[in-house]
């Protein structure tokens, strides 16, 4: 019974100490399993998330981090599942890291949408608040707000937000096309009354036809909700700020050629050229100035104004043509030929000088007719008669030499910024109307001319 026992517990004993390495190799294989288990989920994961629009460098960091714990082998068959249970804990943690980094990715994106579908709505509120058509757009927002809840990944939020950006390009442009032609419109609109406002202060000009156009342009103008509709009421308006504009033209060109045959008929006048009645026809023209209504007046006043000018030119041309008398034959005399623009000297019918000079500009013209020298002096300084702003004012220069030889300052001097003497020097760079003379002859001329001698100016 004893030796039964015994052998009993010997078989016993052998049998649990032979399930010792069985169990170990079972729970082996157990931790092996679950770690291709986690390593096949981990994968699946990874590429679902990378599919989804996991950023490119969340995704390698990922990987690479997988590639290192895949990297892991023990060196011996003891460390296996110390090895294994490792790995476990990591592909759990790089699980959890990338679920975290997913989710965060999609609410960044999620909320990214709601912002953009945010301002849709604002914009689609605007247009619709100044009338501009969504046609072809989504005008509302439901659709467009159930997507991003019902949206499982970046991909498909980014898909919708891409859509939306389309749609609101193209709705932002219709509107800023809108209000660039309202903008346009409402410019020219001011433009048109702002002429409107200057006309009136010539309380003689008809300008209710314009004002009335401008008022009936403008009249619709709230209800224009499509840049197309500007485009006429543009035109008008425009059109009638050029007839204001044409209005105001006509009236400052007619008072502008007024003032030119005035200065012209003070030109003859000054030189005694006959201008018979002028005087009275121009001041007649000038008052009829005066009440002119329409741009047809202004117009028909102007073109009697010129031809009054030009006749006056005429009798200027005839007075400056005409031979003036003098005796050249005694004495000391000095010729001005205004054609040549050449000064001479003469001692006894003799010429002992002949220089170039430069006269009177055509605006001030130096008067033909037999004069003589009455002042000299050495030096002279000029100063303009003409206030500061005037067309003829000139700053004050000094020269070496000057005579005067006709009342009211009319000399015959040197003129140190002078370079252009002789024909043509009086018409495009005259003087006041003094005669101008190079400095060398002007000092020959100045010491050999005694006060009282003749001058002769002639054409």
């Amino acid at each position: 019974m004893r030796g039964l026992r015994r052998f009993v517990f010997i078989i016993v004993v052998g049998a649990l100490l032979a399930a010792i390495p069985l169990s170990a190799v079972a729970s082996e294989s157990f931790l092996s399993n679950s770690v291709r288990q986690a390593e096949t989920a981990f994968d699946q994961s990874l590429s679902a998330a990378v599919g989804g629009g996991l950023q490119k460098g969340e995704a390698d960091s990922l990987m690479w981090r997988y590639s290192q714990v895949q990297a892991v082998k023990p060196s011996a068959w003891w460390q296996v599942p110390v090895a294994d249970h490792t790995k476990l804990d990591s592909i759990g943690q790089l699980q959890k890291e990338l679920d975290t980094v997913y989710q965060q990715q999609l609410t960044d994106s999620r909320d990214a949408l709601e912002r953009q579908l945010h301002r849709w709505n604002l914009l689609l509120a605007e247009a619709k608040g100044d009338g501009i058509s969504a046609d072809g757009l989504d005008r509302g927002s439901a659709r467009l707000s159930t997507h991003p809840a019902m949206s499982t990944t970046p991909n498909s939020l980014d898909a919708l937000a891409t859509v939306l950006s389309q749609q609101y390009a193209i709705l932002d442009g219709r509107l800023a096309a809108y209000r660039t032609a309202r903008a346009q419109v409402d410019a020219a609109a001011q433009n048109a009354r702002t002429l409107l406002a200057n006309a009136g202060q010539y309380p003689q000009l008809r300008i209710g036809g314009f004002q009335d156009q401008v008022t009936a342009a403008t009249a619709g103008l709230d209800a224009v909700h499509s840049t197309e509709a500007f485009a006429p009421i543009l035109a008008r308006l425009q059109q009638t700020a050029a007839g204001v504009q044409a209005l105001l033209n006509a009236r400052t060109g007619a008072y502008n050629q007024l003032a030119d045959t005035r200065s012209t008929l003070a030109t003859a006048q000054r030189i005694g050229a006959i201008v018979g009645n002028r005087p009275s026809v121009i001041n007649g023209l000038a008052g009829q100035l005066g009440t002119a209504a329409d741009q047809g007046a202004f117009q028909s006043l102007t073109s009697q104004l010129y031809q009054q000018k030009q006749a006056l030119a005429s009798a200027i041309f005839t007075r400056q043509m005409s031979p003036v008398s003098y005796n050249a034959g005694v004495g000391k005399l000095i010729v001005i030929s205004l054609s040549r623009q050449v000064l001479t000297a003469y001692q006894d019918g003799a010429a002992v000088m002949t220089t170039f000079v430069a006269t009177g500009r055509p605006q001030l013209p130096t008067p033909p007719g037999v004069y003589r020298v009455f002042h000299k002096y050495s030096p002279y300084k000029f100063i303009s008669p003409w206030p500061y702003g005037s067309p003829y004012w000139y700053p004050s220069a000094w020269t070496s030499f000057a005579m005067e030889f006709i009342a009211g300052g009319y000399f015959i001097h040197d003129a140190p910024w002078r370079s252009w003497y002789g024909p043509g020097s009086n018409l495009y760079n005259g003087t006041h109307g003094c005669v101008n003379v190079p400095y060398s002859p002007m000092s020959f001329l100045w010491n050999w001319t005694p006060m009282g001698t003749t001058v002769v100016v002639q054409y």
